[in-house]
């Protein structure tokens, strides 16, 4: 928590924008001890406490909007500060000290013990700045696991580790990611904080799906309509998804013939894309160890259940390596169609075939065998099967 990363600074840069609340002028006063570990960029000039504005934009450097001195190794300071809304504003002790404050209220006052690395300071007046301190500390420790797991699977991978090893340590990576977007969606949803909320937002941007993203950005946006930050995220993202549609259109399958493909069921059967000609079909590619497929599974099976009589069908392409698991899957989330995969993980020939690099990914196809639609997701999956299945 000692030092706050460059994402964090960046994103605490963009909610500082909140039009909430605003509180006018605020007192941020507070104690501290062990002055004599702060490092200074120039010592001559003596140790200061700086309370800084962010700014909007992450380009946009803070503005300094008071000062004190630090007499002494341990002592006390008062700052004031004033903002028309609440927004997220920086205490700053020398070159890596930052304790974040939000003005909630008119007075808040902060403890910080400068030689420490972690849970260095407490706040004290300001619901939301205790909040903030929190969020941050439990972002950290969910995010650190993730950062982890992608470490040990990129360590076994470059040591050749077994296929089993491999897809164990792949679970463990996806349940990391599960537990980071538990974390963050569980505190969008029920914080009433609504520059806490986007900021919990805008750390969920990096792990959530798209359509996750985009349900839970759309909810806040309900809940606090006149949100300038809000309606920008909300404008950057219509623009993102925009340019990856375009790419998708240019670069993606949609529009074209299916190539061919056949794979063995779950009975060695070898089953063809062109033996569906005719109806319908999804080809939805996923495996048993990969977490968002498994929450994905639920919304293709409803789609499955609704639209199965009208022409429609799924196919199942599995990325899995061993039998077992892939067999226990297909019953714990009971998905009813066929079921097929070469058990040769990322090496299978659906991958080389189709070159996508994640999953879950699907295509829809015509009857006539041209892809019509890819990556669909959730609502999306089924507002395209009732615009098409008429």
């Amino acid at each position: 928590m000692k030092f706050l990363s460059v994402m964090t600074v960046a994103l605490l840069s963009f909610v500082s924008g909140c039009k909430e609340a605003g509180k006018g002028v605020f007192i941020v006063s507070g104690t501290y001890r062990n002055a004599d570990k702060l490092a200074t960029a120039v010592p001559s000039a003596g140790m200061r406490v700086y309370l800084q504005e962010v700014q909007y934009g992450k380009d946009q450097p803070p503005i300094s909007l008071d000062s004190a001195k630090l007499t002494g190794n341990s002592g006390s300071f008062s700052l004031k500060g004033s903002g028309k809304s609440q927004a997220i504003y920086e205490l700053v002790f020398g070159e890596n000290i930052v304790v974040p404050v939000i003005n909630d209220v008119s007075e808040i006052k902060v403890d910080v013990d400068l030689g420490k690395r972690d849970d260095y300071y407490t706040v004290l007046g300001s619901e939301a700045s205790r909040k903030l301190l929190g969020l941050i500390s439990g972002f950290g420790k969910k995010s650190y696991q993730v950062e982890r797991s992608f470490a040990v699977l990129d360590s076994m991978k470059r040591s050749n580790a077994p296929d089993s090893v491999l897809i164990a340590y792949t679970m463990e990576k996806n349940k990391a990611i599960q537990d980071l977007n538990n974390y963050l969606r569980n505190f969008i949803q029920t914080s009433s904080n609504p520059t806490l909320s986007v900021l919990a937002l805008s750390w969920s941007s990096s792990s959530l799906s798209r359509t996750d993203f985009e349900k839970e950005l759309n909810s806040l946006q309900t809940k606090y309509p006149d949100n300038n930050v809000l309606q920008g995220m909300k404008k950057s993202f219509d623009l993102q998804q925009a340019e990856m549609t375009k790419r998708l259109e240019a670069n993606g399958w949609t529009g074209k013939k299916v190539p061919e493909l056949a794979l063995p069921d779950t009975q060695g059967k070898s089953i063809s894309l062109s033996s569906f000609r005719g109806k319908y079909l999804l080809v939805d590619f996923w495996a048993s160890w990969c977490s968002p497929c498994r929450q994905e599974n639920p919304n293709v099976v409803r789609a499955y259940q609704e639209f199965k009589n009208k022409n429609f069908t799924i196919l199942g392409v599995s990325l899995d390596k061993e039998k077992d698991p892939w067999i226990e899957a297909i019953q714990q989330d009971k998905l009813e169609w066929t079921q097929v995969s070469d058990l040769k993980y990322w090496n299978s020939k659906a991958v080389e075939l189709f070159k996508f690099e994640g999953i879950p990914f699907n295509l829809l196809i015509d009857p006539d065998g041209k892809v019509i639609a890819q990556e669909l997701r959730g609502q999306d999956l089924e507002n395209k099967l009732r615009e098409v299945l008429k």
